[in-house]
């Protein structure tokens, strides 16, 4: 079984992503060499696992969080070394590499594996392109959020770090915007309705909305960053509590969103 390879795995890959980070803040060209093939390697080998684990179960990996926190590290380090490769982001390519390794630590220590089969109302077409949309829209909201978090506690240039973030804003919105779409259009197949107001669903659009009053100040009130920074901090809190909080929220029982894991 190919998760009982998880562990060795997973640390090999930290282990390249902290050889990253260490040598992104080093000015040497060898030491700019070692981090991007560094952190390559180890996002191609995470991303090796997850297919040869897809084949294993023969279903896609993204029904427990164990599943999707390793989708997230996955999704999150690209991310971070595409905006590295394009703006020469330090502060983004650091903050996403401890992020990617993050969810894997937690995934070491609460691994949640739980078998071969979805349920039911999983096994649809839609499910894919649902999850995947919702799992790219997190992994660029999230690290475009913590950039300008890091930046505003570091006292770093706000404006600056604003400028390069919401660069990512923009698509991952986007993608959050399909990943609604989407899951109206599976429900209404699925349930009969468009719209049940589940929590998960409430929490998606809460989300939804902040990062719409962030792209709407920035493009209105492009002076106030103070206002932009903050909003996306607090953008990132709904955000966490949309993908992590819910299953703890009393109401979450009843949330057709909740599978297990």
């Amino acid at each position: 079984m190919v998760w009982n390879y998880f562990v060795p795995v997973a640390l090999t890959v930290i282990l390249l992503w902290l050889v990253s980070v260490y040598f992104n803040h080093k000015e040497s060209a060898k030491g700019k060499l070692i981090l991007w093939y560094s952190g390559v390697t180890a996002s191609a080998l995470l991303g090796v696992f997850i297919i040869l684990y897809w084949f294993d179960i023969k279903r896609p990996p993204m029904r427990t969080m164990a599943e999707t926190r390793i989708w997230y590290s996955f999704l999150v380090s690209l991310v971070s070394l595409s905006v590295f490769k394009a703006y020469r982001s330090k502060n983004m390519l650091t903050i996403g590499l401890i992020m990617a390794s993050v969810f894997l630590v937690v995934d070491i220590i609460h691994p949640e594996y739980q078998g071969r089969f979805l349920m039911p109302a999983l096994q649809s077409p839609w499910f894919i392109p649902h999850v995947v949309s919702y799992m790219l829209a997190y992994a660029v909201l999230a690290s475009a959020s913590l950039s300008v978090a890091w930046t505003s506690f570091s006292k770093g240039s706000v404006h600056d770090e604003l400028q390069q973030q919401m660069r990512l804003v923009y698509p991952g919105f986007a993608l959050l915007t399909l990943g609604m779409l989407l899951g109206a259009y599976w429900a209404k197949f699925a349930w009969g309705d468009y719209w049940a107001w589940d929590p998960k669903e409430v929490w998606a659009l809460i989300t939804w909305f902040f990062y719409l009053l962030v792209i709407h100040i920035h493009r209105y009130l492009p002076t106030k960053h103070k206002l932009m920074a903050h909003l996306m901090i607090i953008a990132l809190g709904v955000l966490l509590i949309t993908w992590l909080g819910i299953k703890y929220l009393p109401s979450a029982s009843q949330s057709i969103h909740v599978y297990g894991g």
